[in-house]
């Protein structure tokens, strides 16, 4: 019997007050295939820009842009090694759909 491993990363991003504003997380499978980090929150939202995204305190946007790339830092470095485990070549995880490629 083959048994698969499964990763999963995740994180919380806290604001200066120590509240959770936004939560990450990403699977890992060993594949070679580039890790894609999910973001979720509920930043606080100060007015609209004109095509209508939203504008949030810059001290937020900028934790949370460092937040994601420790994350995706983190999980590429998870991917790589369970590349490893599954004999799959850990280099196809910094180029993204490199994986589809190789098969």
């Amino acid at each position: 019997m083959k048994f698969n491993k499964t990763v999963i990363l995740s994180g919380d991003v806290k604001d200066e007050k120590g509240n959770v504003f936004a939560s990450m997380r990403t699977v890992l499978e060993g594949d070679g295939s580039t890790p894609v980090v999910m973001t979720m929150g509920n930043q606080e939202v100060i007015g609209f820009r004109d095509d209508g995204t939203p504008i949030v305190p810059k001290l937020q946007e900028d934790k949370l842009k460092a937040a994601q790339k420790e994350l995706q830092a983190e999980a590429i470095k998870q991917q790589k090694e369970l590349c490893v485990e599954n004999d799959v070549d850990p280099e196809l995880v910094n180029i993204i759909n490199a994986e589809k490629e190789v098969k």
